[in-house]
């Protein structure tokens, strides 16, 4: 791939899927990066490798139309980030994490080529494990002592380990916020039984089990379980989540996995959409371009980040 072209679809994916922001790259003529992008639940994990650069975050909407309030946990694993937010200047060492808000304006210099993952979660979900997220921005922590590194081993087995996890992904979610609760040093009282969060993992391998049945319904999935529909939203609402947004984000990993997979080159996208559960293909291309920020045709035709 030209340099030039590399950098201009690291440009453009990165403003999809951390919009807005801006790269300055230091020298241009060398640039070299790969990436690799995974759904976790209502989660986006980004695998970074690149060179030494400059990232603003202008805390604005982006292209893509996204608007949902995130919070970033970017985890450094080679070469220093040093990043300015809130009027705060500090430092992420390898082995060291930070939480950003994504609403607001930051900057992030990297002086050497560095290798950093960018885990993205929706403020609503991760108020489930930090009811004041804003409370821990911009504190760098470390994943090689104490509660963090419960954490840092996670980050680090998910980077290679997601196909052949023994949970689903919506459940590997759910750990990662347990730990980072753990990691920031966030304690929640004790408040909510064992048996509602018992049915809210079971409708999350309900969803995870039959994503593909295009007939698999809120409603239906409440009445296997003995409850109404509206407790079943109320039990996910607790979880920061509803049960459309994780049917919706498990049949769109779906369909990205198949798209990426050559035993599926011969499958149209119409077929891929079924196949994941969607019966509108329009639909379906709406939700993927929301979701990664590129149709699925151009995803399958490789402009999806690869390694």
């Amino acid at each position: 791939m030209a340099r030039g072209k590399a950098l201009d679809e690291w440009r453009e994916w990165a403003a999809s899927t951390i919009a807005p922001i801006e790269v300055t790259v230091f020298d241009a003529d060398a640039f070299a990066a790969r990436w690799t992008s995974h759904g976790i639940g209502q989660l986006r994990l980004l695998h970074l490798h690149a060179p030494a650069q400059r990232v603003t975050h202008t805390g604005q909407e982006g292209s893509s139309g996204r608007a949902t309030p995130s919070i970033q946990l970017v985890y450094a694993r080679q070469g220093a980030l040093k990043t300015l937010m809130g009027g705060k200047r500090f430092t992420v060492e390898p082995g060291q994490f930070v939480l950003l808000d994504n609403t607001r304006f930051y900057q992030m210099e990297m002086e050497t080529p560095h290798e950093a993952v960018d885990l993205m979660m929706p403020q609503g979900w991760l108020e489930r494990y930090l009811p004041d997220p804003g409370a821990l921005l911009a504190r760098p922590i470390d994943t090689r002592e104490g509660w963090g590194a419960p954490l840092g081993a996670l980050l680090e087995t998910m980077l290679d380990g997601l196909n052949d996890a023994p949970l689903p992904r919506s459940l590997i979610a759910e750990q990662v916020g347990s730990l980072l609760t753990l990691a920031t040093g966030f304690h929640q009282a004790d408040g909510k039984s064992r048996h509602r969060g018992q049915l809210a993992r079971q409708i999350l391998r309900r969803i995870e089990s039959d994503f593909a049945d295009p007939d698999l319904s809120g409603e239906s999935v409440a009445r296997d379980c003995g409850i109404s529909k509206r407790y079943l939203q109320t039990l996910l609402a607790g979880s920061g989540t509803s049960f459309v947004q994780e049917l919706n984000a498990t049949r769109l990993d779906r369909a990205s996995d198949l798209l990426g997979d050559p035993r599926a080159a011969g499958l149209s996208i119409a077929e891929i959409a079924y196949r994941a559960g969607f019966l509108d293909p329009g639909y379906f291309t709406r939700l993927f371009r929301k979701r990664f920020g590129i149709t699925p045709r151009e995803w399958r035709s490789g402009h999806a980040p690869q390694s």
